[in-house]
């Protein structure tokens, strides 16, 4: 073994000197680590909000626009008589909820095949949710058959519009949640029967709806996610000639 290998006795008293951290730098190091953290946390949920918001607004536009699409439809196929009630267009000014009947006459590629006769009932109104509270929905009634011939001979239309109603599933269906604003109007103004209706609706998406509903009375918070979150769509219609009466088959 060389001499050199050997640890001499007079080197043991001194301090060895290794290279390292000390105690401040890695606190100082710690805490800007965290920071960086919470920044990245920070951007990720702002990232997550600014993308939930932007697919909420997507999905009630989406659900506005496919309901309009149904009610041109059916508008394309109404039937407006003589009876006033075959076009019943129902104002938000009035006391009861806004809302669309009408009587309509189907292609033949959109009938059933079971039901005796073309000529159907169908109505669009708001009402509330039976299950969610604070919730407005659009909904689509649709009557055929014999109940709308006879309440046509009958000339109670009125009494089968009433039997719109949300918990009624055999005849009622659900087309858009969280619906805050329902316009149908005529043009010309005061035409009688209208040539166009002008169908205008407006709605939120399922969060802002929950968030409005948990505090109610906060008017000031609930007015700014309105307008934040409130999505619009409208439809200009073009309603078929106006006829003298209805012949049933």
């Amino acid at each position: 073994m060389r001499s050199d290998d050997h640890i001499k006795i007079s080197d043991l008293g001194k301090p060895l000197n290794h290279e390292g951290f000390t105690l401040m730098e890695v606190l100082v190091s710690s805490a800007i680590l965290v920071v960086l953290i919470l920044l990245l946390l920070g951007m990720g949920d702002g990232a997550s909000k600014v993308w939930r918001d932007g697919e909420g607004r997507r999905e009630a536009l989406r659900e506005l626009r496919a309901s309009l699409q149904i009610i041109t439809e059916d508008l394309h196929s109404a039937v407006i008589t003589t009876n006033s009630d075959s076009l019943d267009i129902r104002k938000s000014e009035q006391e009861r909820s806004p809302g669309l009947f009408f009587l309509v006459s189907h292609p033949a590629d959109r009938r059933h095949s079971e039901i005796k006769g073309d000529l159907c009932d169908v109505g669009y109104f708001l009402a509330a949710d039976p299950k969610e509270q604070g919730c407005t929905n659009l909904y689509r009634f649709h009557a055929s058959g014999e109940p709308v011939s006879k309440a046509v001979e009958e000339d109670s239309l009125q009494d089968l519009y009433e039997k719109a109603s949300p918990e009624n599933a055999a005849t009622t269906e659900l087309l858009a949640r969280n619906i805050v604003f329902f316009q149908i109007r005529s043009l010309p103004e005061q035409s009688t029967p209208p040539e166009l209706l002008k169908v205008t609706l407006s709605a939120i998406n399922t969060r802002t709806a929950r968030l409005i509903a948990s505090e109610p009375k906060a008017g000031e918070r609930n007015s700014r996610l309105l307008r934040e979150g409130l999505q619009r769509s409208t439809a200009i219609i073009h309603l078929p000639p106006y006829r003298e009466g209805v012949s049933l088959p």
